[in-house]
């Protein structure tokens, strides 16, 4: 079984690799709602982008709330974020440019009505497989455990 600084030092690699996670979320009716989403990780937040009119966003706009998902269920990396900030993707190039050399694309080049949106994780979670359950929390109220 990993230890804390293990498993965070596991998470750190996998969110610095910038790989494609699921996010959901929920809106007002508190029904969910699940789509796979390329993120990049600044070191702090994971920055997302979603067209303005999807389920995802009218839900980060009215809840503010998130989890991400990444791994398989033999390697979990499980986290809970709160929305930071959204921003328009014509108005962000800074953002753009992180977010395209992190994932590979540029929502940009895509057509009108993208956005960002910062999410800053409160809970990560990491474990492989039942016998990892315990002790599975590397990060809770947005602070590292390890």
């Amino acid at each position: 079984m990993r230890t804390v600084a293990e498993r965070k030092a596991d998470v750190l690699a996998a969110l610095e690799a910038q790989g494609d996670m699921w996010l959901s979320s929920a809106g007002a009716s508190g029904r969910p709602h699940l789509i796979a989403i390329s993120a990049w990780w600044d070191g702090t937040d994971l920055v997302v982008a979603t067209r303005l009119s999807t389920p995802t966003a009218m839900n980060l706009a009215s809840g503010g709330v998130a989890k991400l998902a990444a791994g398989s269920p033999a390697d979990v990396v499980m986290i809970d974020a709160r929305l930071i900030e959204s921003i328009a993707a014509e108005k962000a190039p800074v953002v753009a440019a992180g977010f395209s050399a992190a994932v590979g694309w540029d929502p940009r080049e895509e057509g009108a009505g993208w956005a960002f949106y910062r999410l800053r994780p409160t809970r990560i979670q990491a474990y492989r497989g039942y016998g990892e359950l315990a002790g599975r929390d590397v990060m809770r109220n947005s602070g590292w455990l390890a």
